[in-house]
């Protein structure tokens, strides 16, 4: 039986009679599988600052709390900088135009 997100999970049959499908099971699966390695990153990343939280002196329970903040921090510098960048972009097609 194929499997929309598997596509090693079909058969040579289904592949004939159904090959955009399995075409997109590949997209799908590969899909699922960065997802799959962001979340393990994301956990680990997680787990190393509640280590060093730990270590400088603040309570695990508060780890969750304090990481989430410091993401939501480093997001928006982030877009901070992206949005610099799209202005000096901007600018200099401006610029080129002028």
């Amino acid at each position: 039986m194929k499997k929309p997100r598997d596509y090693r999970a079909w058969t040579n049959r289904e592949i004939e009679q159904d090959s955009e499908g399995y075409v997109a099971a590949q997209q799908a699966y590969r899909e699922d599988q960065e997802a799959a390695e962001q979340q393990r990153i994301e956990a680990d990343d997680e787990r190393q600052f509640t280590e060093r939280f730990v270590e400088a002196g603040g309570r695990e329970r508060d780890a969750a709390a304090a990481y989430k903040a410091h993401r939501n921090q480093q997001a928006a510098e982030e877009a901070g900088r992206m949005e610099d960048a799209a202005l000096q972009g901007a600018r200099a097609r401006v610029r080129q135009v002028l």
